[in-house]
């Protein structure tokens, strides 16, 4: 009832958790490989391809270094896809895209993972929010480790093959759902491990900076609970998610002139929204944050 959809470094998938799957999931499943060995696809082509080898109601496209905690975790799935209006399903995400580029896990983020880090040698269980005792909560995007939709979703919206690599595919491909007028969920009653962190380089900002861009006469996408929430100010998340977005691009090796064109470009957005962005010291703010990695590299 489920096809699972991977993208392997390697030609199969690791043994151990195809076993896992199978020793968990609970109903019947197939797992498509898509061999990415030769860096023959991106993520986007990679998974579009998949699902035209699926055969199954259900598709879960996930990564190969996870296993999963949670017995009979594909009947829990089966019963959250089928929620009127349900989009996508996964097991992190965040509940406001605003206007500006920015980590999902910035603020107001909900997750159910045991997350391995370089600095640990055991995973760390993350259930957030910690007072969280529903099985379910409403989210705008859903993090790539785990994304799940019905077949009759994925004919409306598809991973955009326009961009490249592996990054924002999920950002991407969550908005779809939202403005398809779906509601996308992390759910608290599946439990995987993941071996793994994202990096956060540049081309991981590159393809958020576009995904923005593509989709900014749609944004800001909140979901309604945060909407009505009087305790939320979006334009501060905007102020901070802007100057940071500085910081960030500056520490992943973009030029002054991307940095510039890129501030200029989110202020403008912000602008035609009623928000003000502050510009004021953007070169000396990329100056000195080279200079301090500069430092740091050759210390080493």
């Amino acid at each position: 009832m489920i096809s699972i959809i991977i993208c392997s470094r390697n030609k199969q998938v690791p043994t151990a958790l195809k076993e896992n799957i199978n020793s968990t999931i609970g109903v019947e499943y197939e797992i498509i490989t898509i061999d990415n060995s030769e860096n023959k696809y991106s993520i986007f082509s990679a998974y579009n391809h998949g699902a035209t080898l699926s055969i199954f109601p259900y598709l879960c496209f996930l990564h190969e270094d996870v296993l999963f905690v949670t017995n009979g975790w594909g009947i829990n799935l089966i019963k959250h896809l089928n929620q009127d209006k349900c989009g996508i399903i996964g097991v992190a995400g965040g509940k406001i895209i605003a206007n500006v580029p920015a980590q999902w896990s910035n603020e107001n983020r909900y997750i159910n993972i045991i997350q391995h880090t370089k600095k640990s040698k055991t995973g760390l269980y993350l259930h957030e929010p910690k007072s969280s005792s529903e099985l379910f909560e409403e989210a705008i995007v859903v993090d790539g480790v785990f994304l799940s939709m019905r077949r009759d979703i994925f004919a409306q919206i598809k991973f955009d093959e326009s961009l490249k690599g592996f990054h924002s595919y999920d950002y991407d491909i969550s908005i779809q759902s939202v403005i398809a007028g779906y509601k996308n969920y992390v759910v608290y009653d599946i439990l995987l491990e993941h071996f793994s962190e994202g990096f956060k380089d540049y081309n991981y900002y590159n393809n958020l900076i576009k995904v923005y861009k593509k989709w900014h006469l749609k944004l800001p996408l909140i979901t309604s609970d945060i909407a009505t929430n009087s305790d939320i100010d979006i334009q501060h998340i905007e102020k901070k998610r802007f100057k940071k977005l500085i910081r960030r691009m500056a520490k992943s090796g973009f030029s002054y002139n991307d940095i510039n064109a890129v501030m200029h470009y989110f202020a403008e957005v912000l602008k035609s929204k009623g928000y003000k962005a502050d510009l004021g010291f953007t070169r000396e703010k990329v100056f000195f944050i080279k200079l301090y990695k500069s430092i740091l590299f050759f210390r080493k």
